[in-house]
């Protein structure tokens, strides 16, 4: 924080300093509060008509937390002098300490009025919008706080700290690279200062740029090797980049150095809960919300540990603290969905997050349409005609269409919770979706023929022999602009080329079901492995789900297609990542989600190759029995 301003202690807004004439800056620290105030008082005694005095002691009585006094002294200094604009700012100040926003607001703006090169003014007006979300107004009060004074550090660290943060990272390229720029200006002004270097490195972090994060973090190091925020931040850096060891590491130094602080405590507890150590992550996300009552991540982030665990009915109370944070905004186009009685209610289900969560929590609908509700659902547009054929939904809309009337709205991850679910009553019975009988007949016949496609025969295959059909999907989809999906698709996917043991397995002929980029890697399968690819045919889900019908197994990593195996009663082996995903809790290999669905888990982060090899073994098993579609596979 900029040494010329203070945080109101009632706000946590920084509050602009206002003083002049013989009013020491140095009054926002505590200790000269006191004595600051009498000599205001002096200043008033010798000069009792003069606006700027009776300001100044409304500021420092304030700082003592006397707001009644400095109310009434403030009114005075605006009585001398109407449109004083360091006044209205001072005022807008208190107005805010006693939760008057709209008011604070309209002060701040008069001030702006009368003074439009009032740079603190700016300042404090920004700070206001920030606290009420109103982006833009805060976007623009920065970007003329930096015109009138380019040459000041802290302003240039605030604005490129904003453009390169939230959703702006991951919807507006041009605005994050000019954040980036403005901020290494403030850097350029300033090289030795750890607020322009820390930013930076965490702009740098939330556009995944780790090497240029780590390079920022061993100068801030350089600098003051006691900083907890360099700590911190190599903490997470280490947990995107799968080195959880290193993580905790670093995450304990940053708590030693900053025990008051919750942010150490949340880096810390993520690289625990990667090392499968979700309740002694539980405690450190605890603390750290203790510490930050007002904070959602340490809430968001417990939630997590405790649906790893189990406790899904405290996880789901907590993972609603998803939309205090960045980024996430509730449905407001109808009431949210209570939980009350639904019957002859229209509701929309709506998607919130991955296509893969959309699937997993669909299965929500059919119970609420069983309550008497009518029940629509707006959802990926990849998903719109899969959705469209579940028993129980109404009607179907895709995310890129503006949002039907209803009565009321619920996204699909709120679900669990407004119906109690537990481990005892998760709704598993499967299949809950299906594919259009069209679609399953014109891959059943695709697939009668699939050794006249490309490829040759399995190895070790006999005529007259049937093989099982598997499907396979080695890679998820990466966000480079979402830094969390982005670091976790890192970890949960493969090359194409290290699933090579698999083609020693006799008898299987291999169906590639990856879209995306990685798709391109079914053109060079490993040797020995007949890998039929089909997927430029396929436009949607539905396709998917009807060719997955026709299949035997499904093999994949954890992607939106296990799901979809999943939802279908397919019996479907999920390679899973050291650390796993919330929703397959701890240290199991099977799932009360999805009844057909078997975990092979990493057993140290990073190892695919004894995976795979535990994978390919039990293949091996059921291609030998010849047991398609048994629910032992």
């Amino acid at each position: 924080m900029p040494a010329n301003h203070t945080a109101d202690s009632k706000t946590g807004i920084p509050a602009p300093s206002m003083d002049e004439g013989r009013a020491d800056e140095r009054w926002a620290s505590g200790r000269w509060a006191l004595s600051l105030v009498r000599r205001h008082r002096r200043a008033i005694v010798q000069a009792p008509d003069r606006a700027a005095g009776y300001m100044n002691l409304g500021e420092g009585l304030r700082t003592l937390g006397q707001d009644g006094a400095a109310a009434a002294v403030n009114a005075r200094a605006l009585t001398l002098r109407p449109d004083y604009p360091k006044a209205l700012c001072a005022r807008s100040v208190l107005f805010a300490g006693q939760r008057c926003s709209r008011a604070a607001l309209r002060l701040a703006l008069r001030a702006l009025a009368v003074d439009p090169a009032f740079p603190a003014g700016w300042d404090w007006l920004a700070r206001l919008a920030g606290a009420e979300s109103l982006e833009e107004v805060r976007l623009r009060a920065m970007l003329r706080s930096v015109r009138l004074t380019p040459a000041r550090p802290e302003a240039l660290v605030a604005f490129g700290t904003a453009l390169t943060d939230g959703d702006r990272v991951r919807g507006d390229a041009r605005a994050r690279e000019e954040g980036v720029g403005i901020l290494q200006r403030a850097l350029a002004l300033d090289p030795a200062s750890p607020e322009a270097i820390g930013a930076l490195a965490g702009a740098a972090f939330r556009l995944s740029r780790f090497p240029e994060v780590l390079r920022l973090i061993r100068r801030l190091h350089r600098i003051d090797p006691q900083s907890a925020n360099a700590y911190a931040m190599r903490s997470v850096v280490a947990t995107m980049l799968g080195d959880f060891d290193a993580a905790i590491a670093h995450g304990r130094c940053a708590v030693l150095l900053a025990p008051g602080e919750a942010t150490p405590w949340i880096n810390l507890a993520l690289g625990l809960h990667a090392l499968q150590h979700p309740e002694i992550a539980a405690h450190y996300n605890r603390r750290a919300a203790r510490l930050d009552p007002g904070g959602a991540v340490g809430r968001f982030n417990l939630s997590l540990n405790l649906l790893a665990m189990g406790d899904l009915a405290r996880g789901w109370r907590l993972y609603e603290a998803r939309w205090r944070m960045g980024g996430a905004r509730t449905p407001d186009h109808a009431p949210l969905w209570d939980g009350s009685d639904p019957a002859g209610r229209r509701i929309l289900l709506t998607a919130e997050q991955g296509q893969g969560d959309t699937l997993h929590f669909i299965r929500y609908a059919p119970l609420l349409a069983a309550r008497g509700a009518r029940v629509e659902a707006q959802v990926q547009p990849s998903l719109v005609r899969l959705v469209s054929l579940m028993p129980g939904v109404s009607a179907v809309h895709g995310s890129d269409e503006p949002p039907p009337p209803c009565d009321a709205v619920v996204p699909l991850l709120s679900l669990p919770r407004l119906f109690g679910t537990t481990l005892d009553t998760i709704p598993a019975a499967t299949p809950y979706l299906r594919a259009a009988p069209a679609d399953e007949a014109r891959w059943r016949e695709r697939l009668a023929g699939e050794h006249r496609t490309k490829g040759h025969r399995a190895k070790g295959h006999q005529a007259g022999q049937r093989r099982l059909k598997v499907g396979l999907v080695w890679a998820g989809d990466s966000h480079a602009a979402h830094l969390s999906a982005n670091a976790v698709d890192g970890r949960r996917s493969v090359p194409l080329a290290a699933l090579a043991p698999l083609a020693s397995v006799p008898g299987i002929a291999w169906i590639s079901l990856q879209k995306g980029a990685p798709a391109a890697q079914a053109g060079t399968p490993p040797p020995g492995m007949d890998l039929i690819d089909w997927m430029d045919e396929v436009t949607d889900f539905a396709d998917t789900a009807a060719l997955i019908t026709q299949l035997d197994l499904v093999i994949s990593v954890d992607t939106s297609v296990c799901h979809l195996a999943g939802g279908l009663g397919k019996p479907v082996w999920v390679l899973s990542r050291f650390d796993a995903c919330w929703r397959w809790l701890i240290g199991r290999d099977d799932t009360p989600w999805y009844p057909t669905m078997r975990l092979f888990r990493q057993e140290r982060p990073g190892d695919w190759e004894a995976v795979i090899a535990r994978l390919a073994a039990r293949l091996r098993i059921v291609a030998d029995h010849r047991l398609p579609g048994a629910p032992a596979v």
